[in-house]
């Protein structure tokens, strides 16, 4: 199971785009930025939202009762 809310790891991709007009001139162009997140294995026990054998994140399940 992988933890909801902890990130092993985030990667940022930057690519710059640029078009040519009519006479071959770049005169504008954009970034462009791509986020990757890798989530981290599920903790467990050594984890705060586990409660009763399972997780309890709110974004899991609601464990409130």
């Amino acid at each position: 199971m992988k933890c909801p809310y902890n990130r092993k790891s985030e990667t940022q991709l930057q690519n710059w785009n640029q078009n040519p007009d009519d006479n071959q001139n770049f005169t504008d162009g954009k970034i462009v930025t791509q986020t990757v997140f890798e989530l981290m294995d599920c903790g467990k026990e050594n984890c705060g939202a586990w409660h009763n054998g399972k997780c309890c994140y709110a974004a899991v399940s609601l464990c409130n009762e």
